[in-house]
C-alpha cells in the first residue's frame, strides 16, 4: 500500500511539474499570457521613460503617472536575424508577426518593471493568415489558457519574442553628450 501511494505521489508531482505556466519573461496570469521583466537602471524616472518611449515608432498614447508610465505598443516586429536565428529555424508567425499590447512601466528605487498585457498578433502561422488582431494566448497556450503550449515554449518562438520585447522596451537613454 505504501508503494502504491508513493508511486501515485511521484506521478502527481511529475504531472504538476510538466505543466508549463511560464517561459522566460512570459507567464500565464488569469488565463492570459503576460510579458514582465525588471530592469536595473540608476536614477530612472517616469519623465525619462516618457521621453524615451515617445520617440519609438511603435509606441502610442504615452501617459505618465507618479510611479511610472503607460502606453500601447502597435505592430512591433521581431528582428530574428538580429538575434542570430536563421529564416529556416524561425517559425513563420515570428517572421511575419506584428505584436501589439498594453504596457505598464512601474518605477521604483533604481529599477523599473515592464509589463505587457493584452498581447495581440497578426501574421501568417502557415495554417492561417491572421489579418485582424487576435490574442496571443489563443495560439501560445492550451487548456483555456491554463498551460503554455509546448510548441511555443522554444527559443525560436517565445524565446525570440522575449528577446524582441526586451530589446524594444528596455530604456536606452542616458547622457552621452560628453562624447
Amino acid at each position: 500500500m505504501k508503494t502504491l501511494f508513493s508511486l501515485l505521489l511521484v506521478a502527481a508531482i511529475h504531472v504538476a511539474w510538466a505543466q508549463t505556466t511560464s517561459y522566460g519573461n512570459f507567464k500565464l496570469v488569469d488565463q492570459e499570457i503576460v510579458y514582465q521583466k525588471v530592469f536595473e537602471q540608476d536614477s530612472i524616472t517616469p519623465a525619462k521613460l516618457e521621453d524615451f518611449y515617445k520617440k519609438l515608432p511603435y509606441v502610442s498614447n504615452v501617459t505618465t503617472k507618479a510611479d511610472g508610465v503607460e502606453f500601447e505598443v502597435t505592430d512591433m516586429t521581431v528582428d530574428y536575424k538580429k538575434f542570430q536565428f536563421s529564416q529556416v529555424a524561425t517559425p513563420a508567425i515570428i517572421q511575419t508577426g506584428k505584436y501589439s499590447g498594453k504596457v505598464t512601466v512601474g518605477v521604483k528605487d533604481g529599477r523599473y518593471r515592464v509589463t505587457v498585457n493584452s498581447i495581440q498578433l497578426t501574421g501568417d502561422n502557415v495554417y492561417k493568415k491572421i489579418t485582424t488582431k487576435e490574442n496571443l494566448t489563443t495560439y501560445a497556450s492550451k487548456n483555456n489558457g491554463t498551460v503554455l503550449h509546448p510548441d511555443w515554449c522554444r527559443p525560436n518562438q517565445l524565446g525570440l519574442l522575449d528577446k524582441a520585447f526586451t530589446d524594444r522596451l528596455q530604456y536606452k537613454g542616458g547622457d552621452n553628450s560628453d562624447w
